[in-house]
């Protein structure tokens, strides 16, 4: 049982002890004795508004010695234990309370609840069954169902329902309960019949009548389905039930044509555009139009569109075909519509950073995430994202702003570990560097495993030429984890170039090229091996190769014109 119902539990028995013992006796107490117990009732009651359950448990205790016979004080000792989670005591008291008056919904109501919690099925049944016969309610006779259920005793839980059937007639919620038991042990055709017997109650209902064809088709009566969904159509020709199931039925048969008819249909229909959603989301990923899909796909999502003109859905898929087609600018404008009709989307919005990213317009990267921002102040993930885009626009104060801001609102431990990382990065590169280095060192207090991490600081340390013994152990460690990485194998190597064990970095750097031979960082860390091990013709070719790769820095330049490393 749950907070919110235990609580509503204890606010129904202040109402009802209320109504139930301010109410004299007919039978024994004497004067004081009602005095006395009232006195230790109403002092219980008080102790219980205000949280004090202990105090309340011993008022309670103390009017039941005084009244054993009375009901509604073993209820009410039986809420503040549970309020103290003491349950064993608290069935204990509950059981009392029921047993002395068994008519009282709410005793019945709360043994049960407590005997569900403790998984005492048997109990719950027994209790249901002796206070469906004290006050003939309803909602007994349901419960009880669902007791037999969890009992494994369907036949009983159909027995049950088809005497609450006989006390209310036939009706959608006891046909449904009945069917999925059927459904259960397998027998299609007792669910059938109870299908057709709710659709031949309520002729006029379309829903029964699609819902009855459904069975058919599991039932491989697919004709008899045929015939439902057709009159379903003649008399709602927009029934996107309808329509869908029959072009299941088409796909099945290998008749693509009137699969896609159907498919149309239903994306023209004014069923909600969820369920379109959600056959759109099973279609589209798929090939099963074959040459045509992607053309196809596009038609049914415009008439999902023109049949929805204030959906966003239909942008969405638009977006995610012309994503399939590697047209990002397109595919973003999509989504953009998308958000226009729907800015909560959150789905919508990671695909425009998807697409930000994909064409390398960290502007518009930076300017769609300050929108998500503000739509979703507490999310990190639009800080995580802005801070990359600042970063890649060397604005690093701001991208430094934002990945602190992301970290503040992180709400798990994997988020957290993503953004430490992202604050270490960003930092280094503005320089902060007791920032970087603290950001690290939270994260692999985290996670010391984090290979990423792990080489990442090991790197900037090398940089900087500080702590080397430390990033040596953290980029062996990296490269245990994760011994294919390249990018691990040339921090590796870099560092025993820092430590001038040049033979050894050569060999990682040029195992991290035979991962990624066109790694331009990588080629010229190997041409300054290559001419500390005085092989200054190879490290020239290197460092020119690193330029032609994309390296552009003006100490690349002056190693090349001058032919040298320059002094450290």
């Amino acid at each position: 049982m749950n907070n919110c119902k235990n609580f509503l539990l204890l606010v129904l028995a202040i109402s009802w002890s209320i109504l139930l013992t301010a109410q004299p006796k007919e039978n024994s107490l004497s004067e004081k004795a009602r005095m006395d117990f009232d006195r230790y009732f109403f002092a219980g009651l008080k102790d219980k508004m205000i949280r004090n359950m202990e105090d309340a448990e011993k008022e309670f205790k103390s009017a039941a010695k005084i009244d054993p016979s009375n009901a509604n004080i073993h209820f009410q000792i039986a809420t503040v234990l549970l309020a103290q989670k003491k349950t064993d005591e608290t069935i204990f008291y509950a059981e009392k309370a029921f047993k002395l008056n068994s008519s009282n919904e709410w005793y019945a109501k709360f043994l049960i609840e407590l005997y569900r919690k403790e998984k005492r099925y048997e109990d719950a049944a027994k209790v249901c069954e002796l206070a469906y016969k004290q006050n003939q309610q309803s909602h007994y006779l349901i419960e009880l169902s669902q007791l037999y259920l969890q009992l494994n005793k369907p036949q009983k839980a159909i027995s049950v329902l088809n005497q609450l059937e006989k006390k209310q007639g036939i009706t959608e919620q006891i046909s449904r309960e009945k069917e999925e038991i059927f459904l259960g042990q397998n027998k299609l055709k007792d669910a059938v019949k109870e299908i057709e017997k709710l659709s031949n109650a309520f002729p006029e209902e379309l829903q029964y009548k699609g819902m009855l064809a459904d069975l058919y088709m599991v039932n491989k009566r697919q004709p008899e389905a045929l015939i439902i969904y057709n009159q379903i159509l003649e008399k709602d020709p927009l029934n996107g039930f309808a329509s869908f199931s029959l072009a299941d039925y088409y796909q099945q048969r290998g008749d693509l044509d009137r699969c896609f008819e159907n498919l149309s249909q239903g994306m023209k229909s004014n069923m909600d555009p969820k369920y379109k959603l959600q056959v759109l989301s099973r279609l589209i990923p798929s090939s099963i139009f074959g040459d045509k899909h992607r053309e196809r796909s596009k038609e049914l999502v415009q008439f999902f569109s023109a049949s929805n003109p204030n959906a966003f859905e239909p942008y969405l898929f638009k977006g995610d075909i012309f994503l399939q087609e590697r047209k990002l600018e397109e595919a973003r404008e999509q989504y953009l519509i998308a958000i226009e009709k729907n800015n909560s989307s959150f789905l919508a919005w990671e695909q425009v950073l998807f697409c930000d990213q994909q064409l390398g317009r960290y502007d518009f990267l930076k300017s769609d995430c300050s929108n998500l921002i503000e739509i979703y102040p507490n999310n990190p993930i639009g800080y995580l994202y802005h801070s990359l885009a600042c970063k890649n626009l060397k604005e690093f104060d701001l991208a430094l702003q934002s990945a602190r801001a992301g970290l503040e609102n992180a709400d798990n431990e994997e988020m957290t570990i993503q953004l430490l990382s992202n604050l270490g990065d960003i930092a280094n590169y503005a320089k902060r560097f007791d920032v970087s280095d603290s950001a690290f060192e939270a994260l692999l207090a985290m996670d010391p495993k984090n290979s990423l991490a792990l080489n990442n600081y090991a790197y900037f340390l090398s940089l900087r030429l500080v702590d080397l013994d430390k990033a040596e152990n953290m980029s062996r460690l990296s490269i245990e984890l994760d011994p294919n990485n390249p990018s691990n194998l040339d921090t590796y190597g870099w560092i025993l170039y820092q430590k001038n064990n040049f033979e050894s970095a050569k060999v990682y750097i040029e195992k991290s090229l035979s991962l990624s031979p066109n790694n331009a960082e990588v080629v010229e860390h190997l041409g300054d091996v290559l001419f500390r091990l005085n092989q200054k013709e190879q490290a020239l070719e290197k460092w020119i190769l690193a330029r032609t790769l994309g390296v552009n820095s003006k100490e690349l330049d002056l190693k090349i014109e001058s032919k040298n490393l320059p002094l450290p």
